[in-house]
């Protein structure tokens, strides 16, 4: 029976027997287990962030080192204080050498309360597999990397699109938004893709999240950061891999801030602006200058469609990413495919739209970004080659 089945099953068999409270439908306690994870997210030339989840309250660290050996310790901690009483657990390892190998195992330690002050009531450890990861790289040369949104909790359609990736040369994947379908249930994430993606590749592939306006509506949306973290608590961020300067944008909803669907509970408009002077501040940067190629991701597009939202998105940071020498921009939510090519006063970059039933592959070599849209069958159905600071489509 396949590896991921046999998981799916067992997790399957451990939720049906636990009842509300914390004990099994037979009438003892559940253990303490490993329910999610570990996966690999906000990847960076010296750090990586490791995310899993428990199935009751734990207090957790990282076990990390060069050999298997492991040997050094990492922590999540806010204002010195370690998480005590969670069941995400988000630790970021960081002074790593770029472009190595590192070792890591999880371990959370069941935290069962205060008795008194300083007396507290543990209860059992468990302990992860030994796994390993490699850095990003600025050095990097002749990698590929795929894009992948609009999955929409459709774990079935995933695993067809997983399954065309050339994992050799694949050093992260970017979910470039709408992966959860509104976001009301604290499970979502993991039957709708997440567990499905630590499975095939995330325990030791990182992925990059770019939220999407599904991802940030429901009841648990403001808890997004507990599957998918931000860097350095903001969910836009740069990173550099090979020749690129990869740009990750959170486009927000869809509709504007008062409409009636949001109750009154939305700011994206000012976080739009927010962005775009950010945007400018890091085209300008040196990593941005001295990269060959310049990526943005975001999962409301340009251009490509119609709404509010791709006018916005269009209107505030397309001419900051004609200025700052935007080569490719990569998004999704239109549902439909689309390569748009530069065109005189207008775009400077190339535009490339996924599909829920494709993902984009790109290849990154030395002169040019060769991309491609592929169906989950796959099947080629559209290719752009991208040249170094605007160039037209070869």
């Amino acid at each position: 029976m396949p590896r991921r089945l046999v998981t799916l099953l067992c997790l399957a068999m451990v939720v049906a027997t636990v009842a509300p409270g914390g004990s099994s439908r037979q009438g003892g306690p559940v253990p303490l287990a490993i329910t999610h994870g570990p996966s690999l997210q906000v990847p960076g030339v010296s750090s990586m962030t490791v995310v899993w989840h428990t199935n009751r309250p734990a207090v957790s660290h990282v076990e990390y080192g060069p050999t298997e050996a492991l040997g050094q310790t990492a922590v999540n901690a806010e204002h010195g204080l370690i998480d005590n009483d969670r069941t995400s657990h988000v630790v970021r390892l960081s002074g790593l050498p770029p472009g190595k190998p590192c070792f890591y195992r999880v371990v959370s330690r069941e935290f069962l309360g205060y008795d008194k002050q300083h007396i507290v009531r543990w209860g059992e450890t468990v302990t992860g597999d030994i796994r390993s990861f490699t850095t990003l790289d600025t050095a990097a040369r002749g990698y590929s990397f795929t894009v992948v949104s609009d999955i929409h909790e459709n774990v079935a359609r995933f695993g067809k699109l997983l399954s065309v990736v050339d994992w050799k040369v694949t050093p992260f994947v970017v979910f470039n938004g709408d992966m959860v379908n509104d976001f009301m249930t604290e499970g979502q994430p993991f039957a709708g893709f997440l567990d499905a993606a630590i499975e095939v590749f995330a325990d030791t592939r990182p992925f990059v999240y770019v939220r999407g306006n599904h991802d940030v509506r429901g009841r648990f949306a403001r808890k997004l950061d507990e599957y998918f973290p931000t860097a350095a608590g903001r969910a836009y961020y740069s990173f550099d891999q090979g020749p690129v300067h990869f740009v990750v944008l959170d486009s927000g909803e869809d509709k504007v801030d008062g409409h009636e669907y949001y109750n009154g509970l939305v700011a994206f408009e000012p976080y739009r602006r927010e962005q775009a002077e950010w945007l400018a501040t890091d085209l300008a940067s040196p990593a941005a200058r001295r990269a060959r190629f310049r990526v943005v991701l975001s999962h409301i597009p340009p251009r490509g469609g119609e709404g509010y939202a791709i006018d916005e998105v269009r209107r505030l940071w397309e001419p900051v990413a004609n200025t700052g020498r935007v080569d490719l921009w990569m998004s999704g939510h239109t549902h439909r495919v689309a390569a748009i090519p530069p065109a005189a006063g207008a775009n400077r970059y190339h535009l490339v739209v996924n599909a829920p039933d494709t993902l984009t592959r790109v290849d990154v070599l030395r002169d040019r970004l060769e991309a491609a849209v592929i169906r989950e069958n796959g099947e080629k159905v559209a290719a752009v080659t991208v040249l170094p600071a605007g160039g037209g489509a070869r």
